[in-house]
């Protein structure tokens, strides 16, 4: 991979997800330099510092973001803080790598990337599976014709969901539910593999009765061409990470299409009643994510995530969540 001047980060708050998996891949990186983070809690913030060994630690979003010394900045904060913090971060300059989804409404991601256009900055959704060795070697073989044509994705990721009610997915208003956390990842692979919009969309879901929150939501999304997309995601059911494509000449599949950080993992591809088994060694896939948004930013290479992945991932959301929801 050819080397550049690091990018130097900052991290937008303290959730778990940049604990676990993103800054202990930046210290990997070769491409990234952590600067700091930020908490609304000062102390947390100092104690980060000194537990991963990054030098800054700011008492606020804002005194990072109006940091000159930080070029990009990661946010994995509550799913509706999404859309503002990002905007900020980009009027202040900052390339910016957003945990999914990118934000609650199509109309949201549209400000966001015109954000981003106008201050000539680069904004990306953390899909971190689409950067996994097994993921881009599966659109290989869907570029080739190995399967034939795809006609039917077979998607599910869920897990049991067991955090505080204080949590904020338990909040329609801050984005919270199934669809938004999960089910997002089944969508965005169903629109990878067609390449293209569904065109209507079936929802069914278990609704919780005291938040409202969405347990389980299933969708048949439903492709030109007769194509097919079998989607379900839950916070209810034993976990599951898997990706099915069903092709006119064979069939591939994922076991741990999405959650695959540290695993090892393959691909099982089946043509004629025959199976062939593609083995990866365990990979870090939010290292190769980071690694390739800092040769995006640099203008190195073409960022794997676009505005086109953003907003098409929302609408389907959008849409799936006014078929289950009742209205107020």
């Amino acid at each position: 991979m050819k080397r550049v001047e690091k990018l130097k980060w900052g991290i937008l708050g303290c959730a778990a997800i940049a604990e676990k998996a993103f800054i202990p891949a930046i210290l990997k990186s070769d491409q990234a330099e952590l600067l700091g983070l930020a908490s609304r809690h000062p102390k947390k913030a100092r104690f980060w510092a000194e537990k991963f060994g990054f030098k800054k630690a700011y008492g606020s979003y804002e005194e990072l973001l109006s940091d000159p010394e930080i070029e990009a900045v990661y946010n994995p904060l509550p799913n509706h803080l999404h859309h503002p913090y990002s905007i900020e971060a980009l009027r202040s300059g900052k390339h910016v790598l957003c945990e999914k989804p990118l934000a609650l409404t199509a109309a949201e991601v549209e400000e966001m990337f015109a954000e981003a256009e106008k201050n000539k900055r680069l904004l990306m959704e953390a899909f971190m599976y689409r950067f996994h060795p097994q993921l881009v070697r599966t659109e290989e073989l869907l570029r080739a014709g190995v399967i034939g044509e795809p006609r039917l994705v077979r998607s599910a990721f869920t897990f049991i969901f067991d955090r505080d009610r204080y949590n904020y997915r338990w909040f329609p208003e801050m984005g919270g539910g199934a669809l938004y956390d999960v089910g997002c990842y089944t969508i965005n692979a169903a629109r990878l593999v067609f390449q293209a919009e569904p065109d209507e969309i079936i929802a069914r879901a278990h609704l919780d009765e005291t938040t409202g929150v969405d347990l389980t939501t299933s969708l048949l999304c439903l492709f030109s061409g007769h194509r097919q997309a079998l989607l379900t995601c839950s916070f209810e059911l034993e976990f599951q990470s898997s990706l099915e494509i069903s092709g006119t000449e064979g069939r591939i599949y994922l076991g741990r299409a999405f959650s695959a950080k540290n695993f090892e993992t393959e691909i099982q591809l089946t043509r004629g009643q025959k199976t062939e088994l593609i083995k990866f060694e365990p990979a870090d896939q939010f290292l190769l994510m980071i690694d390739h948004f800092c040769l995006a930013a640099r203008g190195i290479t073409k960022p794997r995530l676009n505005y086109q992945d953003s907003r098409g991932n929302a609408v389907v959301i959008e849409k799936s969540l006014r078929l289950i929801r009742p209205l107020n």
